[in-house]
């Protein structure tokens, strides 16, 4: 799980063992699938866009 700092609602990412990214832009009040069909999840890391 990684959580975005840099906004102040701060998004909330995580990935499962079953290979899906989710993405929560309200902090974890609502979730989207953004990412699936990938192998096993086992970090997530949020890189401040430029």
């Amino acid at each position: 799980m990684a959580v975005e700092a840099t906004t102040p609602a701060g998004g909330v990412y995580f990935g499962t063992n079953s290979g899906s990214i989710f993405a929560s832009p309200d902090e974890g009040e609502s979730l989207s699938e953004i990412s699936r069909h990938l192998p096993n999840i086992l970090s997530v890391e949020v890189v401040p866009a430029a």
